[in-house]
Protein backbone atom coordinates (compact mmCIF):
# COMPACT_ATOMS: atom_id res chain seq x y z
CA UNK A 1 0.00 0.00 0.00
CA UNK A 2 1.29 3.46 -0.92
CA UNK A 3 1.60 5.94 1.92
CA UNK A 4 0.70 9.61 1.50
CA UNK A 5 1.81 12.42 3.80
CA UNK A 6 -0.27 15.55 3.23
CA UNK A 7 1.22 18.65 4.84
CA UNK A 8 -0.20 22.16 5.10
CA UNK A 9 1.99 24.96 6.40
CA UNK A 10 1.42 28.19 8.38
CA UNK A 11 -1.17 27.10 10.96
CA UNK A 12 -1.97 30.20 13.02
CA UNK A 13 -0.73 32.69 10.43
CA UNK A 14 -4.05 34.56 10.41
CA UNK A 15 -7.60 33.73 11.47
CA UNK A 16 -8.62 32.87 7.90
CA UNK A 17 -5.60 30.66 7.29
CA UNK A 18 -6.23 28.89 10.60
CA UNK A 19 -9.90 28.20 9.85
CA UNK A 20 -9.07 27.00 6.35
CA UNK A 21 -6.50 24.55 7.69
CA UNK A 22 -8.96 23.23 10.27
CA UNK A 23 -11.51 22.67 7.50
CA UNK A 24 -8.89 20.87 5.38
CA UNK A 25 -8.36 18.56 8.36
CA UNK A 26 -12.00 17.99 9.26
CA UNK A 27 -13.39 17.76 5.74
CA UNK A 28 -10.30 16.82 3.75
CA UNK A 29 -7.09 14.83 3.72
CA UNK A 30 -4.75 17.15 5.62
CA UNK A 31 -3.00 15.29 8.46
CA UNK A 32 0.16 17.35 9.14
CA UNK A 33 0.43 21.07 9.79
CA UNK A 34 3.05 23.35 11.31
CA UNK A 35 2.20 26.05 13.84
CA UNK A 36 3.42 29.64 13.73
CA UNK A 37 4.01 30.49 17.39
CA UNK A 38 4.57 34.24 16.98
CA UNK A 39 1.32 35.45 15.42
CA UNK A 40 -1.87 36.97 16.93
CA UNK A 41 -3.87 33.92 15.75
CA UNK A 42 -1.49 31.40 17.32
CA UNK A 43 -3.67 30.80 20.37
CA UNK A 44 -6.73 30.36 18.17
CA UNK A 45 -4.88 27.67 16.25
CA UNK A 46 -3.77 25.95 19.45
CA UNK A 47 -7.40 25.81 20.62
CA UNK A 48 -8.18 23.45 17.73
CA UNK A 49 -5.32 21.04 18.39
CA UNK A 50 -6.46 19.00 21.39
CA UNK A 51 -9.59 17.65 19.69
CA UNK A 52 -7.66 16.38 16.66
CA UNK A 53 -5.31 13.67 17.96
CA UNK A 54 -5.10 12.06 14.50
CA UNK A 55 -3.16 15.10 13.23
CA UNK A 56 0.57 15.68 13.60
CA UNK A 57 1.09 19.29 14.68
CA UNK A 58 4.62 20.46 14.02
CA UNK A 59 6.21 23.89 14.13
CA UNK A 60 6.94 26.19 11.20
CA UNK A 61 9.80 28.50 12.16
CA UNK A 62 8.96 32.01 10.99
CA UNK A 63 11.44 34.89 10.91
CA UNK A 64 9.98 36.95 8.07
CA UNK A 65 6.50 37.93 9.25
CA UNK A 66 5.02 39.46 12.39
CA UNK A 67 6.70 40.12 15.70
CA UNK A 68 9.41 37.89 17.18
CA UNK A 69 9.01 35.76 20.28
CA UNK A 70 12.46 36.73 21.54
CA UNK A 71 13.25 40.27 22.71
CA UNK A 72 13.70 42.36 19.52
CA UNK A 73 16.67 44.09 21.14
CA UNK A 74 18.50 40.76 21.22
CA UNK A 75 17.97 40.04 17.50
CA UNK A 76 18.61 43.44 15.85
CA UNK A 77 19.57 42.00 12.47
CA UNK A 78 16.22 40.24 12.10
CA UNK A 79 13.82 43.10 12.84
CA UNK A 80 13.00 46.56 11.55
CA UNK A 81 12.65 49.85 13.45
CA UNK A 82 9.21 48.76 14.68
CA UNK A 83 10.50 45.54 16.17
CA UNK A 84 8.87 43.36 13.48
CA UNK A 85 10.57 40.83 11.26
CA UNK A 86 12.01 42.21 8.03
CA UNK A 87 9.87 40.79 5.22
CA UNK A 88 11.28 38.25 2.77
CA UNK A 89 10.50 40.54 -0.16
CA UNK A 90 12.84 43.11 1.35
CA UNK A 91 15.50 40.53 2.13
CA UNK A 92 15.86 39.15 -1.39
CA UNK A 93 16.35 42.66 -2.82
CA UNK A 94 19.39 43.18 -0.61
CA UNK A 95 22.58 42.67 -2.65
CA UNK A 96 24.12 40.75 0.23
CA UNK A 97 21.50 38.05 -0.11
CA UNK A 98 23.03 36.89 -3.38
CA UNK A 99 26.06 35.32 -1.68
CA UNK A 100 26.46 32.88 1.18
CA UNK A 101 28.76 35.29 2.98
CA UNK A 102 26.20 38.05 2.65
CA UNK A 103 23.32 35.88 3.85
CA UNK A 104 25.28 34.77 6.89
CA UNK A 105 25.97 38.42 7.73
CA UNK A 106 22.32 39.37 7.32
CA UNK A 107 21.17 36.54 9.56
CA UNK A 108 23.75 36.06 12.35
CA UNK A 109 23.57 32.52 13.70
CA UNK A 110 23.27 33.54 17.35
CA UNK A 111 20.27 35.72 16.62
CA UNK A 112 18.57 33.18 14.38
CA UNK A 113 19.07 30.40 16.90
CA UNK A 114 17.79 32.59 19.75
CA UNK A 115 14.55 33.35 17.93
CA UNK A 116 13.95 29.82 16.66
CA UNK A 117 14.56 28.37 20.10
CA UNK A 118 12.17 30.94 21.60
CA UNK A 119 9.52 29.89 19.09
CA UNK A 120 10.09 26.23 19.92
CA UNK A 121 9.78 26.93 23.65
CA UNK A 122 6.59 28.91 23.01
CA UNK A 123 5.11 25.87 21.25
CA UNK A 124 5.82 23.69 24.27
CA UNK A 125 4.46 26.35 26.62
CA UNK A 126 1.20 26.71 24.68
CA UNK A 127 0.55 23.03 23.95
CA UNK A 128 2.21 21.19 26.80
CA UNK A 129 4.14 18.93 24.44
CA UNK A 130 6.85 18.88 21.80
CA UNK A 131 5.98 19.58 18.17
CA UNK A 132 5.65 16.56 15.94
CA UNK A 133 8.27 17.86 13.51
CA UNK A 134 10.35 20.93 12.69
CA UNK A 135 9.84 22.76 9.41
CA UNK A 136 11.17 25.86 7.69
CA UNK A 137 9.20 28.78 6.27
CA UNK A 138 9.93 31.04 3.31
CA UNK A 139 13.63 31.93 2.90
CA UNK A 140 15.77 29.00 4.04
CA UNK A 141 19.35 30.17 4.20
CA UNK A 142 22.47 28.72 5.79
CA UNK A 143 22.28 29.93 9.40
CA UNK A 144 18.54 29.32 9.47
CA UNK A 145 18.91 25.67 8.48
CA UNK A 146 21.85 25.20 10.83
CA UNK A 147 19.78 26.54 13.73
CA UNK A 148 16.92 24.16 12.90
CA UNK A 149 19.31 21.23 12.88
CA UNK A 150 20.78 22.31 16.22
CA UNK A 151 17.31 22.43 17.78
CA UNK A 152 16.51 19.04 16.27
CA UNK A 153 19.65 17.59 17.88
CA UNK A 154 18.84 19.18 21.24
CA UNK A 155 15.20 18.17 21.41
CA UNK A 156 15.04 14.93 19.45
CA UNK A 157 12.30 16.36 17.22
CA UNK A 158 13.08 15.52 13.59
CA UNK A 159 13.40 17.99 10.74
CA UNK A 160 10.72 17.33 8.14
CA UNK A 161 13.09 17.16 5.19
CA UNK A 162 15.34 14.67 6.98
CA UNK A 163 12.40 12.31 7.51
CA UNK A 164 11.30 12.59 3.89
CA UNK A 165 14.84 12.02 2.70
CA UNK A 166 15.24 8.96 4.92
CA UNK A 167 12.16 7.30 3.44
CA UNK A 168 12.76 8.41 -0.12
CA UNK A 169 9.55 10.37 -0.53
CA UNK A 170 8.32 11.41 -3.94
CA UNK A 171 7.68 15.12 -3.47
CA UNK A 172 6.21 17.47 -6.06
CA UNK A 173 7.73 20.47 -4.31
CA UNK A 174 11.17 19.05 -5.01
CA UNK A 175 10.25 18.50 -8.65
CA UNK A 176 9.32 22.16 -8.91
CA UNK A 177 12.38 23.28 -6.98
CA UNK A 178 14.69 21.33 -9.29
CA UNK A 179 13.47 23.48 -12.18
CA UNK A 180 14.46 26.77 -10.55
CA UNK A 181 17.32 28.22 -8.54
CA UNK A 182 17.88 27.24 -4.92
CA UNK A 183 15.55 28.71 -2.28
CA UNK A 184 18.27 31.09 -1.20
CA UNK A 185 18.14 32.98 -4.49
CA UNK A 186 14.57 32.48 -5.73
CA UNK A 187 12.83 35.78 -6.46
CA UNK A 188 9.62 36.61 -4.62
CA UNK A 189 6.97 37.47 -7.20
CA UNK A 190 3.29 38.22 -6.64
CA UNK A 191 1.08 37.50 -9.63
CA UNK A 192 -2.60 37.39 -8.57
CA UNK A 193 -3.80 35.61 -11.71
CA UNK A 194 -1.03 33.04 -11.56
CA UNK A 195 -2.03 32.22 -8.00
CA UNK A 196 -5.74 32.05 -8.85
CA UNK A 197 -5.03 29.82 -11.86
CA UNK A 198 -3.05 27.37 -9.77
CA UNK A 199 -4.38 23.79 -10.03
CA UNK A 200 -2.56 21.58 -7.49
CA UNK A 201 -4.68 18.50 -8.17
CA UNK A 202 -3.92 18.76 -11.90
CA UNK A 203 -0.25 18.87 -10.95
CA UNK A 204 -0.68 15.62 -9.02
CA UNK A 205 -2.35 13.91 -11.97
CA UNK A 206 0.28 15.17 -14.41
CA UNK A 207 2.98 13.65 -12.19
CA UNK A 208 0.99 10.57 -11.21
CA UNK A 209 3.43 8.06 -12.67
CA UNK A 210 6.31 9.59 -10.74
CA UNK A 211 4.36 9.71 -7.48
CA UNK A 212 2.96 6.19 -7.68
CA UNK A 213 6.36 4.73 -8.51
CA UNK A 214 7.32 5.40 -4.87
CA UNK A 215 6.09 3.77 -1.69
CA UNK A 216 6.05 7.12 0.14
CA UNK A 217 4.47 10.23 -1.35
CA UNK A 218 4.40 13.78 0.04
CA UNK A 219 1.92 16.43 -1.04
CA UNK A 220 2.37 19.85 0.50
CA UNK A 221 0.89 23.30 0.25
CA UNK A 222 -0.46 26.30 2.09
CA UNK A 223 -4.18 25.65 2.51
CA UNK A 224 -6.34 28.34 4.02
CA UNK A 225 -8.94 30.98 3.54
CA UNK A 226 -7.92 34.57 2.75
CA UNK A 227 -8.47 37.66 4.88
CA UNK A 228 -7.18 41.21 4.75
CA UNK A 229 -4.57 40.47 7.40
CA UNK A 230 -3.06 37.79 5.18
CA UNK A 231 -2.89 40.17 2.22
CA UNK A 232 -0.95 42.62 4.36
CA UNK A 233 1.54 39.99 5.57
CA UNK A 234 2.56 37.95 2.54
CA UNK A 235 2.48 37.73 -1.24
CA UNK A 236 1.66 34.02 -0.98
CA UNK A 237 -2.00 34.66 -0.37
CA UNK A 238 -4.65 33.92 -2.99
CA UNK A 239 -3.31 30.50 -3.95
CA UNK A 240 -4.08 29.22 -0.47
CA UNK A 241 -7.71 28.71 -1.43
CA UNK A 242 -6.52 26.50 -4.30
CA UNK A 243 -4.48 24.30 -1.96
CA UNK A 244 -7.47 24.13 0.37
CA UNK A 245 -9.72 23.12 -2.52
CA UNK A 246 -7.34 20.34 -3.55
CA UNK A 247 -7.10 18.93 -0.02
CA UNK A 248 -10.88 18.90 0.44
CA UNK A 249 -11.92 17.88 -3.08
CA UNK A 250 -13.86 14.75 -4.02
CA UNK A 251 -11.32 14.19 -6.79
CA UNK A 252 -8.41 14.05 -4.36
CA UNK A 253 -10.25 11.68 -2.04
CA UNK A 254 -11.18 9.42 -4.96
CA UNK A 255 -7.58 9.41 -6.24
CA UNK A 256 -6.43 8.24 -2.83
CA UNK A 257 -9.09 5.53 -2.69
CA UNK A 258 -8.60 4.35 -6.28
CA UNK A 259 -4.85 3.93 -5.78
CA UNK A 260 -5.15 2.17 -2.41
CA UNK A 261 -3.24 4.92 -0.62
CA UNK A 262 -2.98 5.26 3.16
CA UNK A 263 -2.84 8.71 4.77
CA UNK A 264 0.00 8.97 7.27
CA UNK A 265 1.61 11.51 9.62
CA UNK A 266 5.20 12.15 10.61
CA UNK A 267 4.43 10.23 13.81
CA UNK A 268 4.06 7.08 11.69
CA UNK A 269 7.65 7.46 10.52
CA UNK A 270 9.56 7.62 13.80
Amino acid sequence: MKKLLVQGDDFGFTKAVTLGIVDAIDNGVLRNTGLFTNMPSTKLAVSYMKDRPHVCFGIDFNIVSGKPVADPKEIPHLVDENGEFIRSGVRVKDERYKSEEGRRAMFPYDEVYKELRAQYDRFVELTGKKPGYLHGHSLQHEHYLEAIMAISDETGVPYSKDIQSKYGFANLFQVKRDKVASSATTKKIFDPMEQLNKDPFKNIIENEDYLLSHEYIAVGGHPGYVDNELLSLTTLSLERVKDHAMMTSKEMKKWIEDNDIELITYYDLY
